[in-house]
């Protein structure tokens, strides 16, 4: 049976989610549209796909003409890391049946794992709230593509600032989860080393590189007092 409360307190907790996913989802619908999706099938799409990376990587493919295997081929690839936060939040799910575990493990995204983690007593054994959570920011996600998708012809892009709405969205999701001086020394290592990495690789390493490294220093640091005990 739904706990109307905690749901509530899911959906209030997606409220940052929702800022960032309603201007990104309006960017996404305008990119669609031009290359040539229908109104109704970019709803679909942000409903039935809904992952922002991949469906943007899916447009600029459709665009370019390429058949539809590359396109899940490379849908499925970017989406793998989802495994790894399902099967992390899973963790904390331990009387949740399989059939409701896999429904909250499809709804989740980037920005949902970070609030759920960085709300661990109010998520861990309580579907509701993860619901409320999930399910508020995919229908911002919705809205934001159909609504971008209708009115696309009429918004400069570069003029409100869009494209700048995915990272401004993942500093906010940042922000809310420095609770230490430890955190904040990764976030600052995160930075540099990416900078640096940007400076002395060429491609997209940059991303890669900076999270196995501040990955690891996260590692070591959590297992320190443990070793130490």
């Amino acid at each position: 049976m739904m706990n109307n409360d905690q749901f509530r307190g899911g959906m209030k907790a997606a409220l940052p989610i929702v800022l960032g996913y309603l201007p990104v989802g309006m960017a996404f619908g305008l990119l669609a549209r031009n290359a040539g999706l229908t109104l109704s099938e970019v709803g679909l799409m942000s409903l039935l796909v809904y992952a922002g990376a991949s469906q943007f990587l899916a447009i600029e493919m459709i665009f370019k003409g390429m058949t539809w295997l590359p396109i899940v081929l490379a849908t499925f690839f970017i989406n793998l890391r989802h495994f790894l936060m399902s099967s992390n939040l899973s963790l904390y799910f331990k009387n949740t049946r399989f059939p409701l575990l896999g429904f909250l493990s499809a709804q989740l995204t980037d920005e949902s794992f970070a609030v759920a983690i960085s709300n661990l007593p109010k998520v861990k054994n309580n579907p509701p709230y993860l619901f409320g959570l999930q399910m508020t920011s995919h229908l911002a996600w919705v809205i934001g593509s159909i609504g971008g998708a209708f009115f696309g012809p009429f918004i400069n892009v570069s003029g409100y600032g869009l494209p700048f709405a995915l990272p401004s969205l993942f500093i906010c999701l940042l922000v809310l989860q420095l609770k230490s001086v430890h955190h904040f020394g990764i976030m600052v290592v995160a930075g540099v080393s990416s900078l640096f990495f940007k400076w002395a690789f060429q491609g997209n390493w940059t991303i890669l590189l900076a999270a196995l490294l501040v990955g690891g220093i996260g590692m070591i640091k959590a297992e320190s007092p443990k070793l130490k005990a």
